[in-house]
């Protein structure tokens, strides 16, 4: 076994292993298949491969070698349906895709100082504009509505969206300013 930060550094650009020398090097050559091809992409594909063409028993043997654990209902999907039972359980890519958000972007606080200017048009010494630097709870509501389903009862909808500063909560009213908004006009 090789160490898990030396082989993180050998999966991306130019690392190239060959299996029968246990070598790497980083110009390739004969017997020899880059690093990310071969632990990341060709198990993928194999997986791929036995889920939609081999036999189901083929398919399981092949999931129960990879230690991914799969409920009796699980087992009984065939094809695409189990590949994307087995895909969900061995690569889950909402834990990856929240561990990439989490340790690339900035936090709102940090990220919110340098942001500002660019999030509301308003005067940047205002109330609005202060509070939204600062991510205060205490300032004034200011949320960006990302998206507005509508409801049941005629004229409520559903808000999706971010909150820039304030505290936004259920049953709250609140003014929603449109895309043609300009600040000091109604």
């Amino acid at each position: 076994g090789i160490e898990i930060p030396k082989m993180m550094k050998r999966l991306w650009g130019d690392q190239f292993y060959n299996p029968k020398e246990k070598k790497w090097n980083k110009e390739g050559g004969k017997g020899y298949k880059r690093g990310f091809t071969q632990y990341i992409l060709d198990p993928i594909y194999r997986v791929f491969d036995t889920c939609m063409k081999k036999t189901k028993e083929e398919a399981l043997s092949t999931v129960e070698k990879l230690g991914i654990k799969l409920t009796s209902e699980d087992k009984e999907n065939d094809e695409k349906k189990l590949l994307k039972v087995v895909m969900r359980k061995w690569l889950p890519a909402g834990d990856a895709l929240l561990q990439m958000i989490t340790i690339h972007l900035p936090s709102p606080v940090t990220a919110q100082k340098y942001r500002m200017e660019l999030l509301y048009e308003g005067p940047n010494d205002d109330t609005a504009a202060v509070a939204m630097k600062n991510c205060d709870p205490t300032g004034p509501l200011m949320m960006y509505v990302s998206k507005m389903v509508p409801t049941s009862d005629k004229g409520r909808f559903y808000a999706f969206g971010r909150v820039f500063s304030g505290i936004v909560s259920t049953g709250m009213k609140a003014r929603i300013m449109g895309p043609n908004f300009v600040p000091g006009k109604k």
